[in-house]
């Protein structure tokens, strides 16, 4: 005689097994793709960063910004008004993260050495009190000093204030490094590694 209460007890048990697995996959399908889909927003944020628009954008600011005797001086009053439309670029970056439509580790990876020496050059008007733009950057405050945890944990340091990862002199060169490069990437090798990654999270996604 057929004990139906036990079959029952086995289907059960493979219903829940199997339903168990499809939610598994189906995260793992959702992890690679959003993965996939960060790299493709990364991957145009580089690209508008490097489009000729954008190039002439950070040449006007770094023009803006230095004269004969190094860096000009300004107030929160009377600020250089070429920086705003790069600082509200990485503002755009760090909506997309707070979102989770972008990896702050990625953001790092590729647009620290940009943003940092611009976000501590124009520190007063971001988080001076009496900024009137406090308020409009507290993400990219957020985001700056996410980024500042992981540089100095890759420079093994102990934790700084942070914008004592970049001094006057490095926030010169910088700039001066605008108006000479028109914009071309300072580390190749970061941006063949992002296509790399890039590569490798499509064909996860795709593959899966």
């Amino acid at each position: 005689m057929v004990n139906w209460e036990a079959v029952q007890a086995v289907a059960t048990v493979a219903l829940v097994v199997t339903s168990a697995g499809a939610i598994s996959y189906a995260g793992l399908q959702l992890r690679h793709e959003r993965a996939y889909r960060a790299v493709e927003n990364l991957e145009k944020q580089l690209s508008f960063f490097l489009s000729e628009k954008f190039v002439e954008v950070r040449r006007r600011l770094a023009e803006a910004r230095l004269d004969a005797t190094g860096l000009k001086a300004w107030t929160v009053e009377d600020p250089p008004v070429n920086a705003f439309e790069v600082l509200d670029f990485y503002e755009h970056l760090s909506l997309l993260v707070k979102k989770g439509h972008l990896d702050v580790y990625d953001v790092w990876h590729t647009f620290y050495e940009w943003a940092q020496p611009v976000y501590v050059d124009m520190q007063p008007l971001i988080e001076n009190e009496e900024s009137a733009y406090q308020e409009h950057y507290k993400d990219l405050q957020r985001m700056m000093r996410q980024m500042d945890e992981i540089q100095m944990d890759r420079m093994q340091t102990q934790k700084g204030e942070h914008w004592a990862l970049w001094t006057p002199e490095r926030i010169i060169e910088h700039y001066q490094y605008e108006l000479k490069a028109s914009g071309r990437p300072r580390r190749i090798r970061r941006w063949r590694e992002m296509q790399v990654t890039a590569t490798r999270l499509r064909e996860d996604a795709r593959g899966k």
